[in-house]
């Protein structure tokens, strides 16, 4: 089968015309996703990201004593109307978010976070400094799969665990 005169052509010059296209196409995205990607930092940390943990209680100056004596920090007070406060801790992924919810009076608050984990250099020692300074725990000396533990619960029933590995 032959192609009249001067179909070839056209039809070879499509074909070229359309694979010149879909090769700049693919630099044109190849550019634009290395100069995106060149914006931000090669590693990405837990420091620049922090896992942001809500909170719910109906006494948030105990809850927020609690967590004081853990070693967090309040970085942001009731304001704007809202009743939250952020608190923070040095060396954690974890920035806390403690929110007045008035209508919890009546009892424990459902959902939410139920559990967060901190590692620390020496579980008996951490044990006996938060105890000097009013904690409970639940368990003191627990190990599980080879990893050392102490557990407690928050005023509102989180429960907190102190691990060394």
């Amino acid at each position: 089968m032959s192609l009249p005169s001067g179909h070839a052509r056209r039809l070879f010059l499509g074909f070229t015309f359309s694979i010149m296209f879909l090769v700049v196409l693919g630099l044109l995205i190849a550019h634009n996703t290395e100069a995106e990607s060149s914006n931000f930092p090669a590693k990405s940390s837990l420091d620049n990201y922090p896992l942001t943990i809500g909170i719910p209680t109906a006494d948030p100056e105990l809850t927020i004593n609690f967590y004081t004596k853990l070693g967090f920090r309040a970085t942001e007070g009731f304001s704007g109307g809202l009743d939250k406060v952020c608190m923070e801790k040095e060396g954690t992924p974890y920035k806390l978010e403690i929110c007045h919810n008035r209508f919890s009076e009546a009892g424990p608050l459902s959902g939410g976070v139920s559990g967060m984990s901190f590692r620390v250099k020496n579980v008996p020692t951490s044990v006996e400094d938060l105890t000097r300074k009013g904690l409970r725990f639940i368990e003191t000396n627990g190990t599980r799969d080879g990893v050392v533990y102490a557990s407690l619960n928050d005023p509102n029933g989180i429960s907190i665990k102190l691990f060394e590995h």
